[in-house]
């Protein structure tokens, strides 16, 4: 077989993914701290960047005219860039105004690995991967959000375990009743019960109790050895903390070896359990996003008081720039300079997008901040990215850690997106959330000895308006987690209900 070389030219397309577009689409990620905690990193490499809180604001703009004229040069072309990256959910071309790194284009903080340094011994022992995660503390609420994705399924009651959570002390407790979690989130006390029963079941256990008592009883059941003797130490706590342990025994009607058997079983239980993660570090979730009713209707704001502002020292760059004696340094202040101009361009386009997209979720959801849960309508990513002009795609990272602080509480965005389900009325839709908190009404009602079936249970929601299948029935009682009719049955006669 014979071979030879042979020189073909080819065109084809393909989409890039520029470093300057990569750390715009990571800024609509960001929550207001994570924002001012990445500026502040790169103000540490670019001399020529400054990050002023909201406070400072005033003044900084007393003294920004030139460099408010250096930044106007060429926004209207950068910022087309970035309306088209974010309308269409794809990459354009490299910035023009910057030099193109075709070889580093996909470098991110994603890949940016930590192997060995050359002066370690790179043994079999060396574990890439555990290397490459960051070993950083969490607090407690970020441990229970991440639970509360797992647990449930639900909107409403997700709504409403995030409300519990904003009361969650550092010790574990709570400092709220269901009584004022359900005035706040507008639902019943039921449901509120239920979901703070659900949110008990977390790790560590013991968290999400209503005071000392509830929270060893809840470890005491977690550990199997909740017997009548042990519940009756916990109702005598005060008498323990008196050391009248023969007041004990007559109230456990037990020996003194028994009681001190049973005391050494509770002091192995941790009355404080939030208090097992690093209270060094307080993860603060303060919302990016604030809700208020005035009298022109709902508005809504950006919030101001954790946003940062960045700057750029125009006077200290012309004068690096006019006393550069290379043409290195030159070049150097030169790429500084229009990496700052294009991070403050980015941060302002991030902060427009979040009022946006933040500004209509709120229009669409204005029932349920006056009337409650029950008035959550169906929403849809797609919904929001029509209405904004937007790819889903953006809309669904703006919404993906985004916290929203409205009278009824503080909610992650993403809570505000339920499915729809067609009604009798044309045009007219409910959510699902809206659905799934009916039927749970409807079975919280209904009498213990003759409960509902599922097509029982369809006919009365369809009666109401609202076109739903037998097996749309059951699925949804199942996500719930509420037993069939068969069962309830079984339990009232055993319960004597």
């Amino acid at each position: 077989m014979q071979l030879s070389a042979s020189l073909n030219l080819r065109q084809k397309q393909s989409l890039v993914m520029t470093p300057q577009l990569q750390q715009a689409i990571r800024l609509l990620q960001m929550t207001n701290l994570d924002l001012r905690q990445y500026l502040e990193n790169e103000c540490s490499d670019n001399p020529f960047l400054e990050v002023e809180s909201d406070d400072d604001v005033t003044n900084a703009l007393n003294n920004s005219k030139s460099e408010q004229e250096d930044t106007d040069k060429g926004t209207d072309s950068v910022n087309n860039e970035i309306d088209n990256a974010l309308s269409d959910g794809t990459a354009m071309a490299d910035d023009p105004t910057t030099n193109a790194d075709y070889e580093n284009r996909f470098e991110t903080e994603l890949t940016d690995f930590k192997a060995p340094s050359s002066g370690t011994s790179q043994s079999d022992d060396y574990d890439f991967i555990a290397s490459s995660v960051e070993n950083n503390p969490i607090s407690l609420q970020e441990h229970v959000y991440r639970q509360i994705d797992m647990k449930f399924s639900d909107s409403n009651e997700r709504l409403i375990a995030h409300a519990f959570t904003e009361n969650l002390q550092p010790s574990g407790w709570l400092n709220k009743d269901c009584t004022a979690i359900s005035d706040l989130c507008g639902s019943t006390i039921e449901l509120a019960k239920k979901v703070l029963s659900g949110l008990q079941e977390f790790e560590p256990t013991g968290i999400f109790a209503r005071g000392l008592k509830e929270c060893l009883l809840l470890q005491a059941k977690e550990k199997g050895v909740l017997t009548n003797q042990f519940t009756a130490l916990l109702d005598n706590l005060e008498l323990l903390a008196k050391g009248q342990f023969e007041t004990l025994q007559r109230k456990l009607k037990c020996s003194k070896e028994v009681l001190l058997d049973q005391i050494k079983i509770l002091r192995s239980f941790n009355p404080k359990p939030g208090e097992r993660f690093d209270q060094n570090f307080q993860q603060i979730t303060a919302p990016d996003l604030m809700v208020r009713k005035s009298t022109s209707g709902w508005t809504v704001d950006l919030n101001r008081s954790n946003l940062p502002t960045v700057h750029i020292n125009s006077e200290y760059a012309d004068e690096i720039q006019s006393k550069s004696r290379n043409e290195e340094s030159s070049e150097y202040a030169a790429q500084a300079i229009a990496s700052a101009r294009w991070l403050k361009r980015a941060v302002a386009k991030r902060n427009s997008t979040t009022l946006k997209v933040g500004s209509e979720i709120i229009r669409r959801q204005t029932a349920f901040l006056e009337s409650g849960l029950d008035f959550l309508k169906p929403l849809s990513l797609k919904d929001i990215a029509e209405e904004v002009k937007m790819h889903e795609s953006t809309i669904s990272r703006v919404t993906s850690g985004l916290l929203i602080n409205t009278p009824r509480g503080t909610f992650p965005l993403k809570s505000f997106f339920s499915i729809s389900i067609d009604t009798d009325k044309p045009g007219i839709e409910t959510s699902a959330a809206a659905v799934r908190n009916l039927i749970k009404t409807i079975i919280q009602d209904e009498e213990a000895t003759k409960p509902l079936s599922d097509e029982s249970l369809a006919e009365i929601i369809s009666n109401k308006g609202v076109k739903l299948a037998r097996r749309t029935v059951a699925k949804y009682r199942e996500l719930m987690k509420i037993p069939s009719s068969s069962e309830r049955r079984r339990r009232a006669k055993v319960f004597g209900e």
